[in-house]
C-alpha cells in the first residue's frame, strides 16, 4: 500500500518538477531544450564533437509553476523527514524443524510422555502447539522476559513447559525420567526441539526468541526504501558475458535534468580504474588513465577490464575555458581475467566429477532475528524456495575479522594476528586464504567489500599488498568514493552517486557469478553499510535484497553454486543490547546455505545432515570445514587439514554431534549462547569482586599500553559506575569446577556501557575474563587517542599536557 501511495503523490510531482524546471528563471517564450545535433560534424563513440542545445518555443503559467514547486517541496520535505512505520508487522512462517528429519516417523512426530500419562498422540492441539516451537505464528507482542519464554524456571535448572511432559525420552526402550527439580537432560538426539528453543542437546540449550517482541519492538522502526537520486543516470553498463563486451550506454534523453539552462555545450569522457601504490599505500592508492571522449553510446575496448570513471562537464559555449562538471559516475566491470582464464583451462578434464562453485554473501550485523524481523521477506523468500538453515550458528568472537578469518582460514584471532598479522605490511599475504585455496585448484576467485574505510582487512589495517582474489572491487570503490556524491546513513554511506552502495557489491556479486557461470569460482561478497549502525536500517533494503536472491535463479546461478548468505554477528550496541533478545542475537548471525538441485541428488546424505544441522551448535570453524570438503568434493585434491583453531570442529556437510558444546567447539564462554543465566543479587559479594577484577584488569592492560595514545593524551582510570545486571550461568551439563557470571556495568569516566563474562574457578578461588570485554554503547571520539584496536573500547582520552 506504501508504494502505491508513494506512487501516486510522486507522479503528479516530477511532472510539475519537470515543468517547473523548464521555465524556472528563464526568459519568457526562451526556454531551452536538447535537440541531440551536433556542433561540427557527428561521429561515433570518442569522437570530440560536443552536444549542442538550442532554443524552441515553449509556454507555460507561473501559477502552475508556482503551485508545483510548492507542492513538489511539501511532498519532499515530508518524505524525506518522516521514517514511514508501518501499522502492522509482516510475520515470518518458518518451517517445522521436524520435517524430514531421520528415525521412525512416530517418533519424529510424537513427543514423549511419562508413564502415567497419556500417549502422545491424545495431546491436545495446544500441547501440539509447543512441539512446534520454531514455526513463527501471528502473536500479540509480548516481552523477551525469560519467564514468558520457559514457564519453569528455578535458580538451578531449566525445564520444558510442563504441558510437554518429558523430552527426549521413549517409554517402550526406557523409563522416562521424572521432573524432581533437577535438568531435563535430553537423551534422543533426533526427538523435537521443545518451544522456546533452537538448540535441544546435552550440551548446549538455546533460546528461540520472539523476533517481534513488545520490547525490542519499542526499539524498531519499518523504514522505507528512499532512491539516492531523482534523476537517472547519463550513463548505465550492458555486459555481454558470452562475447566479453562491454556497451556504455549513453542516455541523451536525461541530458536536460543535468544541464543548467544558459549552458549548451556538453563534454564527455571516460577512464579506466586500475590498481596502483605499492608496499603500505598498495590497497589505498588507485589510478585512473587518460580520459577519452564520447559523444554517445561506445563499446569499452578489452583493455578497460576493472572499472571506469565516467565525467561530463557543460560550457556556453564549446570553447569556453570555463566549463561545470554536470555528471559524474562509476562503472565496476567483471571481465575474465587471463591468469583465471589460465587457470580454469588447465584443470578442464582432470576428473569427471562436476565442481561446485561457491558464492558467499554476507551483510554485516544482522542476527538471525533482525533479518526475520527487518527483513521478512527476504527471509520468507528463503524458507519458502527450500534455502536449508543453521539457527544454532553461533560466533566465536567479538566483530567482523576475527568471525571471518574463522571462515577463511581456520585461525582464532589470536593466531589470525600473529600469523597474518595485517597491522604488518605483506603479511596478509601469509595467510591461507580460502581463496588461494580455491585458485591453486581451478577456480575464479573475487572478493568485493563497501565503505573502503572499513574494509575488513584495512580498518585499521594495511590490507593487501598483492591483489588477493582475479577480481578485486576496492580500487574501484576508492575510485568511486572520491568522486561521487555521498549520503550518509547513521555515519556510513548509504549512498554514492546515484546508486545504493550496497548495490555495487550485489551486482558485482551477479555479474561475477554470471562471468564464469559455466566454470567454477569462489567469490566473498561483504556489505556493511546499511546494517552495521542500527537495528532498523536493515528494513529498508528488504525488498532489494529478495530481489537479488531472485536473481541468483534467474540467472541460473543457483543451477551451479553452493550460496551462503550470511553475518558475522548481530548488531553489537546501541539500546536493543540491554535487553535479553540483544545478549543472545548479537551471538546468533542468520546463516542460509543453498545446494543446486544436481547436487542434492548426488549427496543425499549431505541434505539430510543439513536437514539435521539446522538444530546443532554451530560455528565459522565449521564453515571453513565445510568450504574444504566442497573442494574435496570436486575431486582436485584430498585431506585438506581442519581448522587449526578448532580441532574439532568439522564440515556441516555431516552430521554435527548432538551431544556438541561451545568448549568443545572453541566457542569462549563470553560468546556462548548455550547456558542458561540467572539473575543474582548485584550486591553480592561475589559480583562485586567480579566486577573489581574486570575493572583491574581494563586499568592494567591500559597502563600496560601507555605509550600506544597520541602524544599529549592518556587513558583515564576506570571506576565502577552503577552495576546494571548480574548473572551467574547453569551449564546444560551439569556441576563444573567452575562457575560463569555474566556482568554489565557503567564505568566511568566516559559513560561507558560494559560487559563482560567473568569465571570463576571454586577450588582456587581465582577470576578469569572469558573471550574479550564487550562495550554496549558507542565511544566514537571518546578513543580517538589510542591507536590499539581492542584498547578503544576502554580507554577514554584526557589531555595530560596544555599549551
Amino acid at each position: 500500500m506504501k508504494s502505491s501511495v508513494l506512487q501516486t503523490l510522486l507522479e503528479p510531482a516530477t511532472a510539475l518538477a519537470v515543468l517547473s524546471r523548464k521555465q524556472h528563471h528563464r526568459p519568457p517564450q526562451q526556454p531551452t531544450c536538447i535537440n541531440n545535433r551536433r556542433n561540427g560534424g557527428g561521429g561515433s563513440g570518442g569522437g570530440s564533437g560536443a552536444l549542442l542545445l538550442h532554443p524552441v518555443d515553449r509556454c507555460g503559467r507561473a501559477p502552475v509553476v508556482a503551485i508545483g514547486l510548492v507542492f513538489c517541496v511539501t511532498v519532499y520535505l515530508y518524505f524525506t523527514t518522516t521514517t514511514w512505520t508501518d501499522a502492522t508487522q509482516m510475520i515470518v512462517t518458518i518451517p517445522a524443524d521436524d520435517a524430514d528429519l531421520p528415525g521412525p516417523k512416530d517418533q519424529i512426530a510424537t513427543k514423549c510422555t511419562k508413564q502415567n500419562e497419556p500417549h502422545a498422540s491424545q495431546a491436545s492441539a495446544a500441547d501440539e502447539l509447543q512441539l512446534t516451537s520454531n514455526r513463527i505464528v501471528p502473536i500479540v507482542p509480548q516481552t523477551n522476559a525469560s519467564a514468558t519464554l520457559i514457564t519453569t524456571t528455578t535458580a538451578s535448572n531449566v525445564t520444558v513447559p510442563a504441558t510437554n511432559g518429558t523430552f527426549g525420552c521413549h517409554p517402550a526402550s526406557a523409563p522416562c525420567p521424572t521432573n524432581t527439580g533437577n535438568d531435563t537432560v535430553p537423551t534422543d538426539p533426533y526427538a523435537p526441539v521443545p518451544k522456546g528453543f533452537i538448540v535441544w542437546g546435552p550440551g548446549c540449550q538455546i533460546m528461540d526468541l520472539n523476533p517481534v517482541a513488545k520490547d525490542v519492538m519499542r526499539l524498531f522502526s519499518k523504514e522505507r526504501f528512499v532512491p539516492c537520486s531523482p534523476k537517472q543516470p547519463l550513463t548505465t553498463i550492458e555486459q555481454n558475458f558470452d562475447n566479453d563486451t562491454v556497451l556504455v550506454r549513453f542516455h541523451r534523453d536525461q541530458m536536460e535534468s543535468f544541464m543548467p539552462h544558459y549552458m549548451r555545450y556538453v563534454r564527455c569522457c571516460y577512464q579506466s580504474i586500475e590498481r596502483a601504490g605499492t608496499k603500505d599505500k598498495a590497497d589505498k592508492n588507485f589510478w585512473v588513465g587518460e580520459c577519452v571522449p564520447f559523444n554517445e553510446s561506445f563499446l569499452l575496448p578489452p583493455s578497460v577490464r576493472n572499472g571506469v570513471l565516467i565525467r561530463c562537464k557543460a560550457g556556453v559555449s564549446e570553447s569556453s575555458k570555463s566549463k561545470k562538471a554536470i555528471y559524474t559516475n562509476v562503472h565496476a566491470l567483471i571481465r575474465p581475467q587471463p591468469a583465471a582464464r589460465e587457470r580454469i583451462d588447465k584443470f578442464q578434464g582432470r576428473t569427471e566429477k562436476r565442481p561446485l562453485s561457491v558464492l558467499m554473501i554476507g551483510i554485516d550485523s544482522i542476527s538471525r532475528l533482525n533479518l526475520i524481523r527487518a527483513m521478512p521477506h527476504t527471509a520468507q523468500h528463503l524458507y519458502d524456495t527450500g534455502w536449508f538453515e543453521l539457527k544454532g550458528y553461533n560466533k566465536i568472537d567479538d566483530n567482523t575479522y576475527p568471525n571471518l578469518m574463522a571462515i577463511l582460514t581456520g585461525y582464532n584471532n589470536s593466531l589470525a594476528y600473529s600469523i597474518c598479522n595485517p597491522k604488518k605490511v605483506g603479511q596478509l599475504e601469509e595467510c591461507p586464504f580460502m581463496w588461494k585455496y580455491f585458485a591453486d585448484n581451478g577456480y575464479a576467485t573475487a572478493y568485493a567489500e563497501d565503505e573502503a574505510g572499513i574494509n575488513t582487512f584495512n580498518y585499521h589495517k594495511y590490507g593487501f599488498v598483492a591483489q588477493p582474489t582475479d577480481h578485486y572491487f576496492r580500487p574501484v570503490a576508492l575510485a568511486a568514493e572520491k568522486n561521487l556524491s555521498k549520503k550518509l546513513k547513521n555515519s556510513l554511506t548509504f549512498c554514492l552517486g546515484y546508486q545504493n552502495y550496497a548495490d555495487y557489491i550485489y551486482q558485482y556479486a551477479l555479474d561475477f557469478a554470471t562471468q564464469y557461470r559455466h566454470d567454477p569460482y569462489f567469490g566473498l561478497f561483504w556489505t556493511n553499510t546499511f546494517s552495521h549502525n542500527d537495528i532498523s536500517d536493515p528494513s529498508s533494503m528488504d525488498r532489494r535484497m529478495k530481489y537479488y536472491l531472485e536473481q541468483l535463479d534467474e540467472r541460473g546461478i543457483l543451477n551451479s553454486s553452493m550460496v551462503v548468505f550470511f553475518s558475522d554477528h548481530g548488531l553489537r550496541f546501541g539500546p536493543v543490547r540491554m535487553l535479553l533478545t540483544g545478549w543472545l542475537e548479537e551471538r546468533l548471525p542468520f546463516n542460509f546455505i543453498w545446494l543446486p538441485d544436481w547436487f542434492r541428488e548426488e549427496h543425499p546424505e549431505i541434505v539430510q545432515a543439513l536437514k539435521i544441522n539446522r538444530n546443532r551448535l554451530t560455528n565459522p570453524y565449521d564453515l571453513h570445514a565445510t568450504l574444504k570438503h566442497v573442494l574435496e568434493l570436486s575431486g582436485r585434491i584430498d585431506n585438506l587439514p581442519g581448522p587449526l583453531s578448532c580441532p574439532n570442529c568439522q564440515s556441516i556437510f555431516a552430521e554435527v554431534p548432538w551431544n556438541r558444546s561451545c568448549e568443545e567447539t572453541a566457542i569462549e564462554s563470553h560468546w556462548c549462547t548455550c547456558a542458561n543465566f540467572q539473575p543474582i543479587d548485584k550486591q553480592s559479594p561475589m559480583v562485586q569482586r567480579a566486577i573489581a577484577f574486570v575493572i583491574d584488569y581494563v586499568n592494567r592492560d591500559l597502563e600496560n599500553h601507555r605509550n600506544s595514545t597520541t602524544a599529549n593524551y592518556a587513558c583515564a582510570k576506570l571506576s565502577l559506575g552503577a552495576i546494571t545486571l548480574a548473572k551467574m550461568a547453569h551449564e546444560p551439563k551439569g556441576k563444573l569446577p567452575y562457575r560463569d557470571y555474566l556482568l554489565i556495568f557503567d564505568g566511568k569516566p566516559g559513560g561507558g556501557k560494559f560487559e563482560s563474562t567473568v569465571r570463576h574457578y571454586l577450588e582456587r578461588d581465582a577470576f578469569e575474563i572469558t573471550g574479550s570485554i564487550s562495550r554496549l554503547n558507542e565511544y566514537a571520539s571518546q578513543s580517538e587517542c589510542m591507536h590499539i584496536d581492542y584498547l578503544r573500547k576502554y580507554c577514554y582520552c584526557q589531555r595530560t599536557k596544555f599549551f
